[in-house]
């Protein structure tokens, strides 16, 4: 079949990038064989980059978060005075490791079966698209956990609530069947956006209360939070504007289109925030001038 015949018996539900001259995904039949090949037949559609990049990125932070939960008890085993102290930022820390891991999971799984049958492809990016929600709110309630964890019980709860009911909402609008059309692109990344910018609200309390980017930056990881919003927005942005197959049509069939440069960002985006984290782990661990003297109240 060539390509002019690809583009023409493509169906819509199987064509997300209308810029791309023709969509190489093919129906996946469930067979025996079909299934034990199910992931080396990526290796031959557009979204080879997709799949792949995430069931790594998914396997890679899985076998890291396992080497946390171990350097954790170890140190515990060591001194267990830090637990009364400790317990609750190896909680946010695990809590961000796990929703890496499931949105990085459910983003292959649709990637991988979207092709299988028009209900399959609905199921699975409704998935998808939850996942991504859950690793913004597992995110936000990391930070917000470090930025607030000196303030009142009123303040902290205020917070936790405001980032459930926004993460909640968006939750329920990426359920809505337009919302995940191929033409609501825009739609998307703005609904994400509005979730990821309510997730800096902890940290503009803390800096009111510290005066200060660099103790924020040390008291709840600043410039990692930045980073992978940046990171995250410019992914998003590449993926809506269709940058860069609109500029090389033709060339970006396979490789390097827009949604690849997306996961990959996507990819970075989590590794920088990861080591914010850690770090902060490891601050709040061993210094103890940090132990709310001087935190935002």
């Amino acid at each position: 079949m060539n390509r002019q015949d690809m583009l023409t018996n493509a169906v819509p539900w199987q064509r997300y990038d209308f810029t791309l001259p023709v969509h190489l995904k093919r129906v996946t039949i469930f067979t025996t064989k079909g299934i034990t090949t199910l992931f080396l037949q990526g290796i031959g559609k557009d979204i080879v980059t997709n799949i792949w990049s995430h069931i790594i990125g998914a396997v890679q932070f899985l076998l890291d978060f396992a080497r946390f939960v171990r350097f954790r008890f170890a140190v515990v085993a060591d001194d267990p005075s830090r637990i009364d102290y400790e317990t609750s930022d190896f909680l946010a820390v695990s809590l961000y490791y796990l929703c890496v891991i499931v949105c990085f999971a459910l983003s292959a799984v649709f990637h991988t079966f979207s092709d299988h049958s028009l209900g399959l492809c609905l199921f699975s990016n409704k998935l998808d698209h939850l996942g991504i929600v859950f690793v913004m709110w597992g995110s936000g309630l990391s930070c917000a956990h470090f930025a607030l964890r000196c303030a009142s019980s009123t303040v902290r709860v205020l917070h936790f609530s405001s980032i459930f009911l926004t993460a909640g909402s968006c939750a329920c609008i990426t359920l809505r069947p337009d919302f995940r059309r191929p033409d609501c692109r825009i739609g998307r990344l703005l609904t994400y956006c509005f979730l990821g910018a309510s997730l800096f609200l902890p940290l503009l309390q803390a800096w009111l209360a510290l005066k200060s980017l660099n103790k924020l930056d040390r008291i709840a990881g600043l410039w990692s939070f930045l980073g992978l919003a940046t990171v995250n927005f410019a992914g998003g942005a590449l993926y809506v504007a269709r940058v860069p197959e609109r500029w090389l049509p033709g060339k970006l069939d396979l490789l390097g289109h827009s949604h690849d440069w997306m996961h990959i960002l996507v990819i970075l985006g989590a590794h920088i925030r990861l080591q914010g984290l850690l770090g902060l782990y490891q601050r709040w661990g061993v210094d103890a001038s940090m132990h709310c003297q001087n935190g935002p109240s």
